[in-house]
């Protein structure tokens, strides 16, 4: 396995690192990164800016909006929050891909005490409230499947700056974002950091795995930076519709 540890709070920079990786490199070996954010909207491939984010909020609370390439709802990560991608040849079926990389990080979650557990076809939730989101999209030889865990994030900010979908949540009798999703910190005994908790995490995901670290050579950086300019950072691509 390849290992990407990224210091970066930029969610453009790490959705150019997945592209990369994705539709170029397209390595035989699977590839994990686990990684961070600023304060991010993180919208799915085909959603309107309009109908999921308040936009006036966004702009005073200085929060900046990226379109991934998957599928899916959108999302609110900063700080707080830990996100995970695993980049492998596609030899099956999109959702068993999918669903190995849930049953993966819900084992290490598990480790640690959480009580998670898989509900749907993309959510993995705590005593019946969400605490992560997955999502996909693939070239021709090679799937992208990524997640984020609700860590430490601001569920108040969250609340605020998604626009709920009624329709999705009223027939679950849930009244509103804030009221269906949890932070993973309470349920872990002393509390650790966002840090220390990426390092465990990173731990049970790794066990008993060989794995190197990725360090991108300059080759690789310069078409990291030639789809971040083009596509991750464009405003035709994350504010369109």
């Amino acid at each position: 396995m390849i290992f990407i540890e990224s210091r970066c709070n930029d969610a453009a920079y790490h959705f150019s690192i997945e592209e990369l990786f994705t539709c170029s490199i397209r390595n035989n070996n699977p590839v994990l990164m686990l990684w961070q954010t600023g304060k991010t909207v993180m919208l799915g491939n085909n959603q309107s800016v309009k109908a999921e984010v308040d936009v006036d909020f966004a702009l005073k609370s200085e929060i900046k909006i990226i379109r991934r390439s998957s599928g899916g709802g959108a999302i609110y990560t900063d700080p707080g929050t830990v996100l995970y991608t695993v980049i492998q040849p596609k030899t099956k079926e999109a959702n068993i891909h999918r669903e190995e990389t849930a049953a993966s990080v819900i084992n290490a979650l598990k480790k640690t005490g959480i009580p998670a557990v898989r509900e749907g076809r993309n959510d993995i939730t705590a005593e019946g409230r969400k605490i992560s989101g997955l999502a996909q999209y693939a070239s021709g030889s090679h799937i992208c499947t990524h997640g984020s865990l609700l860590y430490d994030t601001n569920l108040e900010t969250l609340s605020k700056v998604l626009i709920a979908d009624e329709k999705k949540l009223l027939p679950k009798g849930i009244t509103s974002i804030r009221s269906r999703v949890t932070n993973i910190k309470p349920f872990m005994d002393n509390g650790p950091s966002v840090g220390e908790f990426i390092d465990i995490l990173k731990d049970h995901l790794l066990s008993d795995i060989e794995y190197n670290v990725y360090l991108p050579g300059e080759d690789e950086l310069t078409e990291i930076t030639k789809i971040y300019q083009k596509k991750y950072t464009n405003p035709e691509w994350n504010l369109r519709m």
